[in-house]
């Protein structure tokens, strides 16, 4: 940081962090007041190398380096970025230049909630047809057999079924609902400067932490974390 901290090139970015974290908030009821976008402002800074590094103005959130993991994840919607990302996102990753610092920032942004989620693989009941089927045995059958076919899981076969699923007989009849086993969102590791350096970062800076600390310590001394 060896540009002067009155230069208005510092805060060129709050207005967009801000409104992601607002948008993150509104799409996740329990991100309400979860996350400073302060701290967001400091990764930026450590990220970037500050107003007078080429990457202010390209890679401001170091997304699309070799060698990083974060830009893959996004793309290929793993990890549960999926279920974290806005579908406008999503497009603009598959269409747009990350070299974009907005978009650059969006996804560095998108990553680390992605880091943050906690998720499980669930059963779920597809939302979209409510009916119930009959499905009777065959010989060689088995619930996973049997899941596969019909489009449901092994779960639902179960709750649909107490106590007739365990030896299974030809003739048999399973009553089921389509289902399927989807990454579903449980929870969120609370938003730290520890966790968040630990998320985002991932051991590959020994110091994160602290320069975060540092950063949100001198220019936001009010800031709670």
């Amino acid at each position: 940081m060896n540009a002067g901290l009155t230069d208005k090139r510092w805060d060129e970015y709050d207005v967009l962090i801000k409104t992601q974290v607002t948008d993150y908030a509104k799409r996740f009821k329990a991100l309400e007041n979860k996350m400073d976008w302060k701290i967001i402002k400091a990764m930026v800074w450590t990220e970037s190398g500050g107003v007078t590094s080429p990457q202010w103005k390209t890679r401001a959130m170091q997304i699309g380096n070799s060698g990083d993991p974060a830009f893959a994840v996004l793309k290929d919607l793993q990890e549960g970025s999926d279920l974290v990302m806005s579908v406008e996102l999503k497009l603009a990753l598959k269409s747009e230049s990350v070299e974009k610092p907005e978009l650059n920032i969006k996804a560095g942004i998108a990553y680390l909630y992605t880091k943050m989620v906690k998720t499980l693989f669930q059963s779920v009941l597809d939302a979209k047809d409510s009916k119930t089927y009959e499905y009777t045995v065959i010989a060689g059958d088995s619930l996973d057999k049997i899941a596969k076919k019909v489009g449901s899981t092994i779960e639902e076969l179960r709750a649909s079924n107490p106590g007739s699923t365990g030896i299974i007989r030809p003739g048999q009849k399973f009553k089921y609902r389509k289902a399927a086993i989807i990454r579903v969102i449980t929870g969120w590791r609370e938003f730290t400067i520890d966790t968040i350096a630990d998320a985002y970062n991932g051991g590959g800076d020994a110091s994160y932490a602290e320069k975060l600390t540092y950063i949100t310590t001198v220019l936001f001394p009010k800031l709670v974390r």
